[in-house]
């Protein structure tokens, strides 16, 4: 079902690559072989699979298990080179090699505080977390097998500054700085720098489609605006994996977990070179992953269709007389009852308001979560500083996600192609993510859709019942009609028709939920339709400046929004063009509601006072717009639309260094794109249709004036058009925060780390909803006309996205400290601090908060503790707070969970167990309104790797 995109990439990439080895006839030298062996500095043991590499180039191997290399290197007339050696949990180690020098023998020292590692995120540069001028926190392949829960996605929640918000088991969301989301629209989440967000939805779909575990090489996580070098979105935060490249890890790596809730995880990677001069490498990823999802199960939240309708009984019987369906027999049957009615009124069924009951959520979704992800690249070295590679993945996945309702996004898949050159000081890349909701559907749908479905057979029951009730008591209509007798008919038909409703598990329930899940008209049905897709490419350079650091780069993307006219006003050009069914025939001619954003970023840094103060600034401009696509005269026309203003997020950063101890202070701005749904979404509901605001809309009442006009009507029959207030929509346009941040990192006695920061943000222009009447044919709003319309019920409903009129002001802070015992143990807490100002905001737009304003984070690492055991156990405490989102509002109390894990690595046999437990004491908790309850899960590990010299 994807688009042609991918077809097209395949064969481009593939012929791209096979083309590069023309070129490597050039690149032939001569070249002397380095060999050598690495070992632990402190225990003197041989350190197995370390990579190493000539610095400035792509040439590199890894050791051998017992610590052994051997590296052809051509020294192109210099008289020595520089190696890099690294490994993970080691601290990288540079060495000169001399061109006569044939044997490097060296040791390598633990990594003893993360201040040390190296990240790229926060600068789009190679720096030490210490001298960031981000808040970036770093996750390593070795944090990710040692993670206490057993799921690295969930263990990010233990870091300074992020939330996880739970869905689902396999749905969870990032969230960083408040305004938490089960929708993360404010956080961008990069793979190997590609986004991974689904193309018509605007946001990560968490790792359901993600990375694979064995191919992980780190995590990135800057806290905080990052729009100046990321662009859109990157709004309150950047999440970047980084996945192992063939070249620098090759091998074979098997992963099989199991555990409570049915929990199956098979995992594997296969990395290799394609030929002997070690130019060409491949590497092949894959995993499988199913288990029983946790239930939402609360009595309000996750109650759905039961829906309230007041049905006029009378008038049904009324027309039965006429009615064509019924013999003449039964029709002449209902003439004589009305004609007895006629003579006794008190015996009509009057009006009847109708309570469905609804239905859980249980009976509504089966509740299983399943990921099947598969990836493949081919990587090709045209000389040492310069790689060029072709990536494919691909995976669907099934769980249920919770945004403006609750979905089933049942057998979602996602496939991205992307091909990439680096070089010394460039990097070019460009791909594209094509999206399959498959047979996804909205469960809140589904339950109110079944419930209107049996209405009409409750109204045949409660009237069964209350005519043959009323027939016995009268004796066969030959008695008038008495208060008792009618009040008894009413009695027994409300007990009797209760039984009408469909009851879960039945083949009529069955038959009818399966007959709504695949409708496409969520007046009918609740399945959605979403084949959306996009394309971006980007470029970065770094220039060589002795004088001063310099990066600039653009980027250009296209999303093509595909719904069918399910979702966004992407409707068919020719209405009539449907199938016979009344359903979008996806052989049609549809408009096309492509939208394009483009930008750019420069950044240059320079050090003053002996490197001790060194000064960044950035600067981006972003520019989005979309293509009109319309109808006049039966012609076909296009035209571009500028979508809202030219974007501006600079950033400066000081960063103040003294030995070990780091001050940074930075002032940036950022910002986040309407989404396309708040731009094109075109949704009708029945009593309301959704519509997005890329134009604005006039000659609107608000919907709580006319509430309160025909409220005002009813009870008193008097029309008051002075209750009726108008509104005018401005289109909508992006979101926009300024942010002031300070933090100091310092390291004590080559032992204490301690990371603290914190931070002042203004918002403007928060983008909600609001609700709005239109006057129907050529009525005008503030008028006598637009009066009547409202009055005799000729009006429709919208609701729409607008920006919120008032200023929001949020602060807070964290403070991180680790202490390394010893090689072996590392103990680290962590604080989280995060609170709003609320006390002028009556601007009902503004989004909820969402967010504990403290958070505790207490955890224990040790490693070969006994012979070759390991632990972490992690502690968390959560404060309470309220939740409020379009979904429904509730308090989220406080909780508290503490995660273990143990471990064995069988060193002969390059395997390593563990066993562990999430939420041991089995405290159930939820972190948001109407999401499920989170239990514990037992599970156990086993990971085999065969790395290849």
């Amino acid at each position: 079902n994807f688009q042609g995109w991918g077809n097209a990439f395949l064969p481009l990439g593939m012929g791209l690559l096979l083309l590069l080895p023309l070129g490597s006839g050039l690149l032939l030298a001569q070249t002397q072989t380095v060999s050598g062996k690495i070992t632990d500095g402190a225990t003197k043991e041989p350190l197995g699979f370390a990579n190493i590499i000539v610095k400035d180039t792509a040439i590199g191997t890894t050791a051998d298990a017992n610590g052994n290399f051997q590296l052809n290197v051509d020294f192109k007339g210099k008289e020595e080179i520089t190696l890099l050696i690294f490994l993970i949990g080691y601290q990288e180690k540079k060495i000169a090699v001399k061109k006569d020098g044939a044997t490097v023998n060296l040791s390598l020292e633990e990594i003893a505080i993360v201040g040390k590692e190296v990240v790229v995120t926060g600068s789009r540069v190679s720096e030490k977390i210490m001298e960031s001028p981000a808040t970036i926190q770093k996750i390593t392949a070795k944090d990710i097998k040692e993670t206490a829960s057993g799921d690295f996605y969930e263990g990010m929640g233990t870091l300074k500054g992020i939330d996880i918000t739970t869905s689902s088991l396999g749905f969870k969301a990032v969230n960083m700085r408040g305004f938490n989301s089960t929708a993360p629209i404010r956080v961008v989440q990069f793979i190997d720098g590609m986004d991974n967000q689904a193309p018509g939805l605007n946001f990560p779909v968490g790792n359901l489609v993600g990375a694979n575990d064995l191919d992980l090489e780190n995590i990135e996580v800057i806290t905080g605006p990052a729009s100046a070098l990321y662009g859109p979105n990157a709004f309150q935060g950047v999440v970047s994996m980084k996945t192992k490249n063939p070249f620098d890890y090759p091998g074979l790596s098997v992963q099989l977990k199991g555990g409570t809730n049915n929990l199956m995880d098979g995992q594997f990677r296969y990395a290799n070179f394609l030929d002997s001069a070690q130019k060409f490498a491949f590497k092949l990823t894959g995993s499988f992953m199913q288990a029983d999802d946790w239930k939402a199960e609360d009595p309000l939240a996750n109650r759905y269709g039961d829906i309230s309708t007041t049905q006029d009984l009378s008038a049904i019987v009324a027309q039965l007389q006429y009615d064509p369906a019924l013999t003449q027999e039964e029709r002449d049957k209902y003439l004589a009852l009305n004609n007895y009615l006629g003579f006794y009124p008190l015996a009509f069924p009057g009006k009847k308001t109708i309570n469905a009951p609804g239905y859980m959520e249980t009976d509504l979704s089966d509740h299983a979560t399943k990921s099947a992800k598969f990836g493949a690249s081919v990587h090709y070295k045209i000389r040492d500083s310069l790689q060029a590679s072709y990536t494919f993945k691909h995976g669907r996945g099934t769980a249920v996600y919770q945004g403006t309702n609750r979905y089933s996004i049942n057998n979602i898949g996602f496939q991205q192609h992307k091909l990439q050159v680096d070089g010394k000081r460039f990097s070019v890349k460009a791909y594209t993510t094509l999206e399959d909701a498959g047979d996804s559907y909205d469960i809140v749908f589904t339950g109110i859709n079944i419930s209107k479905a049996t209405v009409p057979g409750y109204i045949s029951s409660y009237l069964g019942e209350y005519f043959r009730i009323l027939d016995s008591l009268t004796n066969g209509y030959s008695a008038g009609a008495q208060l008792w007798m009618v009040d008894s008919a009413h009695s027994s038909a409300s007990a009797v028709a209760g039984n009408a409703w469909f009851k879960p598990g039945t083949s009529a329930y069955d038959s009818l939920k399966n007959k709504i899940v695949k409708d496409g008209r969520l007046t009918t049905g609740s399945r959605f339709i979403d084949r959306s897709s996009l394309q971006h490419l980007e470029g970065q350079y770094n220039f060589d400046c002795k004088f001063m650091e310099a990066i600039a780069g653009g980027a250009f993307r296209r999303y093509n929004p595909n719904s069918y006219g399910t979702i966004f006003k992407d409707t068919l050009i020719n209405p009539n063009d449907t199938l016979s069914d009344g359903s979008q025939n996806p052989d049609g001619n549809y408009v096309d509601i492509s939208t394009y954003e483009m930008g750019g970023f420069i950044q240059s840094g320079k050090k003053f006072f002996n490197d001790h103060l060194k000064l960044i600034g950035s600067i981006r401009l972003d520019k989005t717009f979309s293509l009109v696509q319309g109808v006049d005269n039966a012609a076909q026309f296009y035209g571009l639309n500028e979508n809202y203003p030219l974007q501006f997020s600079p950033r400066l950063s000081a960063i103040i260094s003294r030995k070990n101890n780091v001050f940074r202070i930075s002032v940036q701005s950022a910002f986040r794109s309407p989404t396309l749904q708040n731009q094109f979404i075109l949704l009708d509901l029945g009593p309301i249709t959704l519509k997005g605001n890329l134009d604005g809309m006039s000659n609107l009442y608000t919907l709580e004036s006319v509430d309160a006009f025909q409220a005002n009507y009813e009870s008193t029959y008097e029309v008051n058009p002075d209750l009726l207030k108008t509104i005018e929509l401005n289109p909508i346009k992006p979101e926009q925060v300024k942010t002031v941040e300070a933090g100091y990192r310092g390291i004590i006695n080559g032992k204490f780390y301690a990371d603290v920061n914190m931070y002042y943000s203004v918002y403007k222009n928060f983008i909600g909803e609001v609700r709005v009447a239109q006057p129907g044919g050529d009525a005008s709003a503030g008028e006598e006309s637009g009066t009547d319309a409202i009055l005799t019920n000729l009006y429709k409903l919208y609701q729409m996205p607008v920006n919120a009129k008032q200023d929001v002001q949020s602060w807070g802070g964290g403070l991180g400290l680790a202490y390394y015992f010893s090689n072996k143990y590392t103990g680290m807490i962590n604080y989280t601090y995060s609170d709003i100002d609320t006390s002028k905001l009556t601007d009902p737009i503004i989004p909820g908060f969402n967010t504990p304003k403290h958070k505790v984070n207490v955890g224990v690492k040790g490693n070969k503790v006994y012979k070759d055991f390991g632990f972490s156990l992690n502690y968390q405490w959560v404060d309470k707070f309220r939740w409020q989102s379009t979904f429904g509002d509730g308090d989220v109390p406080v909780h508290s969970l503490v995660d273990a894990q143990l471990s064995y690595e069988f060193q002969k046999i390059n395997s390593r167990l563990s066993a562990g437990v999430s939420n041991l004491f089995n405290k159930k908790y939820s972190q948001a309104y109407g999401a499920p309850m989170i239990g514990r899960i037992i599970y156990t590990t086993w990971t085999w790797e065969m790395k290849y010299p």
